[in-house]
């Protein structure tokens, strides 16, 4: 056989064993499950809005000078699962004294993290949380009673006691705030029981979600 044609026909084996060859594994590849895309298959988390409200009740709220006054936080928390709430009250120290704040049995035997009043400022600062064995709090509710005393010399004289963008309701398994908004009430100081004069709309603070800070 001519060495021409002996060199054609090895060149023609060797071609068909290379095509081979990359069929082969085109086909392994092809019959392979495809692996998922990481990136575009992984769905974010869903994010759990705030749906939390508090507001301070009743309003207006009228009280006679030298009276005790009595007011209640009511909380709303939607969906949320609501493990501590820390109460930022703003009132007017000329007119409001004797400031305290308690919680109420919707939060059995809390831990009370803070309780801190300035009566010069006119700010009063009440958290408490669930413990670590205790049950998240969902519904409605009265969550705290706040009580107060009104100055002499404050008759005919009306002052918001409000909730201040500052104050913050966790709930489990989100690291933000869920306080979507607090609402507080106007004290009116009347001695005939009825509210002083036109009453004045009390704050309603819409808070955004913010980070709450760890626990010391």
């Amino acid at each position: 056989m001519p060495r021409k044609t002996l060199a054609l026909i090895s060149g023609l084996v060797l071609v068909t064993v290379i095509l081979f060859v990359v069929a082969l594994r085109a086909g392994q590849q092809s019959s392979q499950p495809a692996q998922p895309n990481a990136t575009t298959s992984m769905k974010p988390e869903p994010t759990t809005p705030a749906h939390t409200l508090l507001t301070v009740g009743p309003n207006p709220l009228t009280v006679a000078p030298g009276q005790l006054g009595t007011a209640q936080v009511t909380i709303d928390t939607s969906d949320n699962d609501v493990t501590a709430v820390q109460l930022e009250l703003g009132y007017d120290p000329t007119i409001i004294s004797n400031v305290k704040v308690t919680y109420t049995p919707l939060f059995k035997n809390p831990a009370i993290l803070i309780d801190k009043n300035d009566p010069v400022k006119g700010r009063y600062t009440y958290a408490f949380g669930i413990t670590p064995s205790g049950q998240p709090v969902k519904g409605n509710g009265v969550v705290a009673t706040i009580t107060f005393s009104v100055k002499p010399g404050s008759l005919g004289k009306q002052t918001q006691l409000g909730l201040l963008p500052s104050s913050l309701v966790t709930a489990r398994g989100i690291a933000n705030s869920v306080l979507k908004s607090g609402t507080g009430t106007v004290v009116s100081v009347s001695s005939t029981g009825a509210a002083a004069g036109a009453v004045t709309q009390p704050a309603v603070v819409t808070l955004p979600q913010r980070s709450v800070p760890p626990t010391r």
